[in-house]
């Protein structure tokens, strides 16, 4: 009885260290790539009111010039998402928890 107390303890003591220095870990390499992201992020929301102009431009005045300047603004955005992804891993992996969890 007495063992199965000690192994016990060791394992949690030594869980909550792993956990401590995971978290440790990630709020370190959240933190050097916030600046990263802070700019790519306010570049999405810039092209996204763009977008929002240009979809009602479009819906206003479909032609194709106003078509083609939508589809580069949208192709922007995509490009834009997946350098988000690259250049910020921990923060992405963080946000997409987060989503799955609500």
């Amino acid at each position: 009885m007495k063992k199965l107390f000690k192994t016990t303890l060791i394992a949690a003591i030594l869980g909550a260290l792993f956990s401590y220095g995971a978290i440790n870990f990630l709020y370190y390499k959240m933190e050097q790539e916030l600046i990263t992201y802070l700019v790519l992020n306010e570049e999405a929301k810039k092209l996204q009111d763009i977008y929002a102009l240009c979809s009602g431009l479009l819906s206003v005045n479909p032609t194709q010039e106003n078509l083609s300047g939508c589809n580069n603004i949208v192709t922007e955005v995509e490009h834009l998402s997946v350098k988000i992804k690259e250049q910020c891993p921990y923060i992405s992996f963080y946000t997409s928890y987060i989503n799955e969890l609500q």
